[in-house]
């Protein structure tokens, strides 16, 4: 049973898709050569073979020599095979998947991850083709992590680690209640807790989500004369009300959030996508045995066997004659044309209040 995945190297985790659907595996701070190597592995023996094709995303800003060295260490490892894929390219695949963009659609990537932010434009010519300049910013969730940290620091007067990673945690609880309380201990022994607001949470992070909102605005705007259709939400930061509700206030564009593990299920279609059909097998159809034909037997002509053959050509002469006769039916091909599909269009975000 051949099998196709994909994969997605993140920050803290690998994300894996195959036909059985999407899983994410921690990272073992490995090389990226060695990672692959141990998640294929547990693949070959969950699935009692190794995959017949394997596609793996990158990071845009990756120089070419990072990649050639990924590659020769693959190779060495014993993997020669597998493909890579830009990870704005793969999310948009797997949005394609779904959406079924039409012919010269345009989407926007926004990856805003753990260690930065990625915009891309790619519009829709029979494959998905890049449109303008891509660009990065430096400011991803580890730098919200630490604004939350240092601000929630300077607010109690204290500093540990168990503090820090509370404030990690709080900071995505953010996206779903109004406050969060962060447990500490004081410098006296004694347990407290200190409240954190969604509106003070904002407060902090909006000068980084504002940086990052501007280079949206900028690769949109460059990439040709029409805007994006629609504007694709990826990664852990992305999340954010906050980046939800700046980008629809300045760019008025639908935003759409991908679903985990987008960019492994968008090269798992890929990897699908360039597996070759298989064979088909050649039939051979054995000809059926020879019967002969019994001979023929003639009619012997008597005089009763002759007056018959009469009748009969006087009949056919008489039924022809009556059918040229006849009035003949005229039959004319009429075509019908029918109306041309509908051009799909994605749907159009509501502005609050509306």
């Amino acid at each position: 049973m051949s099998y196709q995945v994909g994969l997605d190297l993140g920050s803290a985790g690998i994300t894996v898709a195959t036909d059985r659907g999407v899983t994410t595996n921690a990272r073992r701070q490995q090389a990226p050569a060695r990672e692959i190597t141990n998640v294929l592995d547990d693949l070959t023996h969950r699935y009692g073979e190794p995959p017949s094709r394997v596609a793996m995303t990158h990071p845009m800003c990756w120089p070419h020599e990072h990649l050639e060295q990924l590659r020769h260490d693959l190779i060495e490892a014993g993997r020669a095979d597998v493909l890579f894929v830009p990870a704005p390219h793969a999310a948009a695949i797997a949005f394609d998947a779904d959406a079924q963009m039409p012919e010269h659609g345009t989407v926007a990537v926004f990856d805003f991850g753990a260690t930065g932010c990625d915009i891309t434009v790619l519009r829709k010519q029979g494959v998905l083709l890049l449109a303008g300049q891509p660009e990065r910013v430096e400011v991803g969730g580890f730098d919200l992590d630490e604004l939350v940290a240092e601000h929630v620091i300077a607010k109690i007067g204290t500093h540990s680690r168990e503090l820090v990673q509370s404030c990690v945690e709080a900071k995505e609880l953010l996206g779903s209640y109004p406050e969060v309380r962060i447990p500490y201990v004081a410098t006296n022994g004694e347990v407290r807790e200190v409240r954190l607001s969604r509106l003070e949470f904002e407060a902090i992070i909006r000068p980084s989500v504002e940086l990052v909102v501007d280079a949206l605005e900028r690769v949109a705007g460059g990439a040709g004369l029409c805007l994006p259709d629609v504007i694709l939400l990826v990664g852990g930061s992305s999340r954010i009300p906050l980046v939800v509700k700046e980008i629809a206030q300045r760019l008025h564009i639908p935003v759409m959030r991908a679903p985990d593990g987008a960019a492994a299920t968008g090269a798992y279609l890929e990897a699908r996508q360039l597996e070759p059909e298989p064979a088909e097998q050649a039939t051979v159809e054995v000809p059926k045995p020879r019967v002969e034909d019994e001979p023929k037997r003639r009619l012997p002509t008597t005089p009763f066997v002759a007056a018959g053959l009469l009748v009969l050509v006087l009949g056919g002469g008489w039924f022809a004659h009556d059918a040229m006769n006849r009035p003949q039916v005229k039959m004319e091909n009429t075509s019908v044309q029918l109306e041309a599909p509908g051009t799909a269009e994605l749907p159009r975000l509501v502005k609050p209040g509306r």
